[in-house]
């Protein structure tokens, strides 16, 4: 994701660069011809420009450096790049408890959101150029046609005069013979020099640039100087200007006009009329387009930035520097013991950046020693090498150990028919009556059907019993068979084993009474944290569970008068306890973490807050390190007479006021407290969160 982000980042810097010159420096001046070029090379240059890799001149170097010193964009680039950790845990949390309840979720992140939402954006737009052009090819295929001198003349009762490649639509009893041709004259202008391709362009590269405000007038000024470059071969041909002038503004008041075409009477018509009026410009404003090469090249190093890692920012954060040779050392594929993940290291621009193979995102590591990197966040990165020197493992977060691995390790075993067919059927989690799961041989490969959603999953060979599964519950699966030779069961990574059964019963899938769904509704408290809650409520056969510190809900259904399961994911499970008189006292999730009925919840009120001075907020701000696990990381900064608490995995962002001197409360979730504590001399040293979860300060 990170990769499409930038690349739109720069072709939006680009583009805004180049057009704002146009508007400033050439929009007025009649050499049409030339900003006709400047334009469609300006749009072709955003679009290639920020595909082109950064490029370092040993003799431009100390301005290379001053460029990326003062550019504004460069601690954007890098945010982008390191945004994420390279980790396999996923929606890790402040709070442990959230994770309890939310795992087993691959929740997409804001980042993948966004983009997500632009890319639909985009092919809205996409769509909506389509239909414009099915319109039109539809009005002019119902048109009367006569081919003359290379140019398709239709005859039209309810459009103003326009064309369209080697078509030009027309109403010839609206005009008399000398408009007639006038307007056919400034319509062959069109046709000939091919506009319509400068405007299907435009519209093409609108729809990737859409975010751009600046696009939308972009298209109107190329199709403005398609008119002033039409207009004046007109009036080079002899006919007289205030005639011609005259017609058009009687043209403009006729008909409905058609987007994507070349329009006779078009707007601007003020415009047109006031650039027509204007002297030639001088043979001496040439020398405006020789700015263009300066403006391109400040234009490259604007959007390619000589990397983080070769600028010194300060005397405190002196990164080693080493050249290419020494880092290619480290390149090459590393993976989890259990083989289930890999990672690539290469060096790029004396820049190693690690690739994560399962979602593609990169992100850039600063070298810090001989064996050491840090991520912009400081997640750190250990290699460890041999007594030849070779590298062998690299030590992430300082808990993740990936091991060297080689181009074999990735490809898949190659199994005959005969072995995929011995591991096909039914499995099923025991004793969970949702989570069903079917193994189909499809050409040559082994695919996991999921039969409680109907999603299918690609099942990668290591062996002739073990396979790579790209889901969270499975990423490694190893059968089991018997003595003849036929699968059992799977055992996955989590060590839950599925075992096979003679069919799918989505009977067990129980649908109960609204009577009896209304008896589990109620508020349950986590019985390893007072003030936890969840609020559990009936809906058509199943039930919503409500986080209530985040206020995210998960659909269940029935699987026994007691039991039920997520819809998305049947491993969250709900196991309810009832006492003797059948009323509901507490229900076990995921099988291990106990919640309380407890309906004597109230929303918990927001403390009396106090204000602090700026200098008082001043102390807590820095970056903070989870003590039960390294490597992660939470920021803490003063705004607005408050904190605000920035979550470096995820970048979500949570703000507090204070409550004493010490103590903060969240003012979206008044429960997530933090509190933190001082040394002698006044200086913070570390924050509780939740009144449980330690976070030491960090330099």
């Amino acid at each position: 994701m990170e990769p499409l982000i930038i690349y739109l980042l720069k072709a939006n810097v680009v583009i805004s660069i180049l057009f704002l010159f146009y508007l400033l420096v050439l929009k007025n001046d009649k050499s049409f011809w030339q900003n006709r070029f400047y334009l469609l090379f300006s749009l072709l240059l955003s679009l290639f420009l920020p595909l082109l890799p950064a490029m370092s001149f040993s003799n431009l170097d100390g301005i290379q450096r001053q460029i990326t010193t003062a550019n504004p964009l460069n601690s954007l680039y890098t945010t982008f790049g390191d945004l994420q950790m390279v980790n396999t845990h996923v929606n890790t949390h402040v709070n442990t408890a959230h994770a309890a309840i939310e795992q087993g979720f691959i929740l997409p992140s804001l980042m993948q959101t966004l983009v997500g939402i632009y890319l639909l954006v985009s092919l809205v737009l996409l769509i909506r150029l389509a239909i414009k052009l099915l319109k039109l090819s539809i009005l002019i295929k119902k048109t009367g046609k006569q081919f003359t001198g290379g140019i398709y003349y239709c005859a039209s009762d309810g459009t103003a005069p326009f064309s369209f490649f080697k078509y030009l639509v027309i109403n010839k009893q609206l005009f008399n013979d000398r408009e007639l041709q006038q307007i056919i004259t400034h319509e062959k202008v069109h046709i000939q020099q091919w506009h319509s391709i400068d405007i299907l362009f435009a519209e093409l590269a609108h729809t990737i640039l859409w975010v751009n405000p600046l696009m939308v007038y972009l298209k109107r000024c190329i199709k403005l100087n398609h008119e002033y470059i039409a207009d004046s071969e007109v009036i080079n041909s002899g006919v007289d200007k205030k005639d011609y002038q005259l017609s058009i503004l009687h043209s403009s008041f006729k008909l409905q006009a058609y987007q994507l075409t070349n329009l006779y009477g078009s707007s601007k018509i003020k415009t047109r009329i006031k650039m027509m009026n204007l002297k030639k410009s001088p043979k001496a404003n040439v020398y405006k387009y020789a700015f263009v090469l300066l403006l391109v090249a400040a234009s490259y190093f604007l959007i390619n930035p000589l990397d983080a890692s070769a600028l010194q920012k300060n005397a405190t954060e002196k990164s080693a520097k080493f050249d290419a040779g020494l880092l290619k050392a480290f390149e090459g594929l590393y993976k989890t013991p259990d083989k289930s993940t890999f990672i690539k290291f290469t060096e790029v621009n004396n820049v190693l950046v690690v690739k994560q193979l399962w979602d593609g995102n990169e992100f850039s590591l600063k070298q810090k020693s001989k064996l050491e990197f840090t991520m912009a966040d400081g997640a750190r990165f250990k290699f460890t090498k041999d007594k030849d020197g070779n590298v062998t493992q690299v030590l992430a977060f300082d808990h993740d150990i990936w091991l060297r691995a080689n181009d074999n390790d990735l490809k898949e075993a190659a199994l005959t028919t005969q072995q995929l067919k011995a591991l096909e059927g039914i499995y099923q989690l025991y004793p969970n009556k949702v989570a069903y799961i079917q193994v189909i041989a499809k050409q040559n490969k082994l695919i996991a059907k999921q039969l409680w959603d109907g999603k299918e999953i690609a099942m990668s060979a290591q062996s002739d019993v073990s396979f790579l599964v790209n889901v969270p519950y499975l990423r490694i699966v190893k059968f089991t068979k018997n003595g003849e030779g036929m699968a059992t069961k799977f055992t996955a990574s989590n060590k839950k084993d599925w075992n096979k059964v003679d069919g799918y019963h989505p009977t067990d899938q129980i649908k109960l009474p609204a009577q009896d769904l209304k008896k589990f509704e109620g508020y349950y408290e986590f019985r390893d944290r007072k003030g936890q809650f969840i609020q559990i409520t009936a809906t058509g056969n199943g039930l919503v569970l409500k986080q209530l510190w985040d206020n995210r809900q998960v659909d269940f259904t029935a699987t026994s008068a007691l039991e039920f399961s997520a819809k998305e994911n049947p491993e969250f499970t709900l196991q309810f306890t009832a006492d003797n008189a059948g009323r509901i006292t507490q229900v076990l999730a995921f099988g291990q973490d106990v919640w309380v009925r407890n309906d004597n919840y109230h929303a918990p009120h927001a403390p009396v807050e106090i204000k602090l001075t700026a200098q008082d907020l001043k102390k807590f701000e820095g970056k903070y390190e989870f003590r039960n696990q390294k490597g992660q990381f939470l920021q803490i900064s003063a705004a607005d007479g408050g904190l605000v608490l920035k979550q470096l995995w995820d970048d979500q962002q949570i703000d507090f006021a204070a409550t004493s001197p010490l103590d903060f409360f969240s003012k979206q979730h008044p429960n997530f407290t933090l509190q933190f504590t001082s040394d002698a001399a006044g200086r913070i040293t570390r924050v509780l969160a939740f009144g449980q979860d330690v976070w030491d300060k960090v330099n």
